[in-house]
């Protein structure tokens, strides 16, 4: 009975070996039709990075200056004019975005590209040759006499001060502060200026008090004058103020130009109170009455938004302006009787009586 049993296992046997061998050969079969991996050798180089198209990066922008003005203030100007034309030009240029700053000199090289307006007072830094050399800027002449304007140069006062006006107004003044209208004027007896101021002062003395009669020692008539030349000495200038000092004058007016500082010194040591024109000496303070000046701030001003949208080759005329009024010698009421006047002495309703060609009356 174990015989069949032995075959059937046998027979197992023998189909487990025939479907283990078929399916080797099956096996063998499918990698034999199966591609195998490439071997170009093109296909093992392997290949460069992809280029990426280039990307231009951005250069960093140039810091753009602002555009530049310039006072050119040559040796020998006005500090107190200077500081006036610094304080309005600094604050014109800072509200329109603009770098301000202040010369003493300025060669035609040294403009660079971003200079705008250059402005220069007196003396005459040679203004017409820079403007003439440098086209391409602005330039401004304040209070210079004989500057004509042209292309790229405007100009403000050129056309030189009225002294028939700024002795008027120094007469009026003087008049108006002054205990029994003892004035006086120091001017030049050899300019016409010098001629048309003592003019001016008399008749600005005259429009205010009429005939001007003192009311006690000396009698004489006021107001009084004296007169320099060029280069008078100060033994001249000394004998000039003595004058005046004698015949009991209490406010003078020194036309500019006469004299120097020792002859202001002078009169202030003998109790005499000052009218002038330029900027008031810190010793003199006690002494200085007020001085007359042509607003040049004023006509900057006024001439900056024409300069600024480009306009070119403007003439303006500066008008007077009474600066450092001392209030202990004149009062607010005396400065407002006295700035109206002013004003209508610009206006063209008062007459200073002076024939400017001569100097003598009209």
């Amino acid at each position: 009975m174990t015989q069949p049993t032995s075959s059937w296992k046998r027979i197992a046997i023998i189909f487990l070996g025939l479907v283990i061998l078929l399916s080797l050969l099956a096996l063998a079969a499918c990698r034999a039709t199966t591609p195998g991996p490439t071997t170009d050798p093109e296909a093992l180089t392997p290949s460069p990075l992809a280029t990426q198209p280039a990307t231009d990066i951005p250069a960093p922008s140039p810091t753009v200056q602002p555009a530049q003005v310039i006072l050119l203030a040559p040796a020998g100007s006005d500090p107190g004019d200077m500081l006036a034309l610094q304080n309005v030009l600094g604050e014109l240029a800072a509200q329109d975005g603009l770098e301000f700053e202040t010369r003493t000199d300025l060669a035609a090289p040294e403009f660079g590209s971003g200079v705008r307006l250059v402005v220069a007072m007196p003396p005459d830094p040679g203004i017409a040759n820079l403007a003439t050399a440098n086209p391409q800027i602005q330039f401004l002449a304040v209070d210079i006499p004989g500057v004509q304007a042209a292309a790229n140069l405007s100009a403000i006062g050129s056309e030189g001060e009225r002294p028939d006006q700024q002795g008027f107004l120094a007469g009026f003044l003087a008049a108006a502060i002054t205990k029994d209208w003892r004035t006086g004027v120091i001017s030049r007896g050899d300019t016409v200026e010098g001629k048309s101021a003592r003019l001016g002062f008399t008749n600005g003395v005259i429009f205010y008090c009429g005939l001007c009669r003192p009311a006690y020692p000396p009698f004489v008539q006021y107001p009084q004058y004296v007169e320099l030349t060029a280069g008078a000495s100060q033994a001249e200038q000394q004998a000039a103020a003595d004058i005046l000092i004698q015949n009991a004058v209490k406010t003078v007016y020194v036309f500019p130009g006469t004299g120097d500082e020792t002859l202001l010194e002078y009169l202030a040591q003998a109790g005499v109170n000052l009218i002038g024109s330029g900027t008031a000496l810190e010793r003199l303070r006690l002494n200085w009455v007020a001085s007359i000046r042509v607003d040049e701030a004023g006509a900057i001003r006024q001439i900056w938004p024409r300069l600024m949208s480009g306009e070119q080759g403007i003439q303006l005329s500066a008008p007077l302006v009474l600066a450092d009024q001392n209030p202990a010698l004149f009062s607010t009421g005396r400065q407002h009787l006295v700035e109206k006047m002013l004003n209508d002495l610009l206006a063209g309703f008062i007459d200073s009586g002076v024939n400017l060609q001569t100097g003598e009356p009209r």
